[in-house]
């Protein structure tokens, strides 16, 4: 079952472990699941039905999804319910390292290393695999509580890159469903899949142990996320399940 280690961790306030996102002491990791990211938006025509995908994508072996909601379509006439900033700042922060001329939805990035529209599904799935078949080793990333109902993040091994981005992102797990009021999805009941709750900069890291501490969004799963500078690949990623934590 593939949330079962997480959810014992963190039902007994343990470190957790991340769908072999990191390794342990006494066995070794199994690969580790992709991720691909997806950004996406209530105010796009094109974007329900790569919502849609992505849930599918997540039932691959060895994929993991998270969908990040954009802003700039809120101009035509519905304000998206779960876009920020700094979402757009992460998608635009990917266009130079993927050779993309503009901010576009649907739009996937997988791993980090290579992207498709939403409406190539095919190309989507492909570099998902094309990814598995070229998986760099995965730094050691640890998910622990921290004081005051914080997460500690820890790190150890080779850095890949002389210079890793140490991401914290929440979300809000499976499918949720949002009645559009206007723009060109309008009185659509539009489905989303695993939604960006936050997303915070925790930190650079160069090798070696490293430790870092975020707020913890308890009742939204959480991902600790490693990856080259500006939107650089993914090279590792831990994740829990929520939990009930009492005022969260």
């Amino acid at each position: 079952m593939k949330w079962l280690p997480v959810l014992l961790a963190a039902a007994f306030g343990l470190p957790a472990l991340a769908d072999q996102g990191w390794a342990q002491d006494d066995a070794p990791p199994e690969e580790r699941p992709v991720l691909v990211e997806l950004f996406t938006s209530q105010g796009c025509g094109l974007c329900p039905e790569a919502n849609r995908y992505l849930g599918e994508l997540d039932q691959r072996e060895h994929v993991f999804v998270l969908a990040y909601a954009v802003s700039y379509w809120d101009m035509y006439g519905w304000t998206d319910t779960y876009a920020r900033p700094e979402y757009v700042q992460r998608q635009r922060t990917y266009l130079p390292r993927l050779d993309v001329p503009r901010l576009y939805t649907p739009h996937f990035v997988v791993d980090g290393v290579t992207d498709a529209p939403g409406w190539e599904q095919d190309a989507v799935g492909d570099a998902v695999s094309d990814r598995l078949t070229a998986m760099p080793d995965s730094p050691v990333i640890r998910i622990s509580d921290g004081p005051f109902g914080s997460f500690r993040i820890s790190l150890d091994g080779e850095a890949p890159e002389e210079d890793l981005d140490v991401w914290l992102v929440a979300y809000s797990p499976g499918w949720a469903s949002v009645t559009v009021g206007a723009g060109e999805n309008e009185g659509l009941d539009m489905l989303h899949y695993n939604m960006v709750k936050s997303l915070t900069y925790l930190g650079n890291w160069a090798g070696g142990p490293a430790s870092f501490t975020g707020e913890s969004f308890r009742r939204y799963g959480t991902v600790a996320i490693v990856q080259g500078a500006n939107g650089g690949p993914i090279y590792g990623y831990a994740r829990v399940a929520p939990s009930e934590v009492a005022g969260r």
